[in-house]
């Protein structure tokens, strides 16, 4: 049974998806330069930052990627000049392989995240400050439902 609040939700839904969408979209302005991160890789380099090491599976299904996609991010991150991330065999299973951040991938992760958040805080600057407040009550309480996931 379909209610108005039901709709009223799926609309916030959608809504919400248009708006984290145009984020995206606005934070990659101009062209990739070779050696920037993919998405994909910011992601990879993201997960390992928050746990530390971690089994290429375990990332794999987190992203949602198909193995061989999670293979070439794997290999694309590790064969740089200077790696962003170590791989070592799994010590408890010699057929996993896990995976660690180098201090390079931290740095790189950091100018990724520095470039974009200048990008947005760009585009909220001409908030009043009430609406600033109204963002963060807003965006705290949304980080509070995706916690609980």
């Amino acid at each position: 049974m379909a209610t108005g609040t039901g709709h009223r939700v799926e609309d916030i839904a959608h809504e919400l998806f248009q708006v984290v969408t145009q984020i995206c979209l606005s934070t990659l302005r101009g062209r990739r330069r070779a050696g920037d991160l993919k998405e994909v890789e910011f992601l990879t380099l993201s997960l390992l930052q928050e746990h530390g090491i971690l089994i290429v599976g375990d990332i794999q299904r987190v992203l949602g990627v198909l193995p061989a996609q999670m293979s070439r991010v794997i290999r694309s991150l590790e064969n740089r000049e200077r790696p962003l991330i170590q791989c070592r065999i799994n010590s408890r299973d010699k057929r996993k392989i896990d995976v660690e951040l180098t201090t390079n991938g931290e740095k790189a992760l950091l100018d990724y995240q520095g470039k974009r958040v200048g990008r947005i805080v760009e585009q909220l600057s001409s908030l009043s400050d009430d609406d600033q407040d109204d963002l963060i009550q807003a965006l705290n309480k949304l980080h509070g439902l995706l916690d609980m996931k």
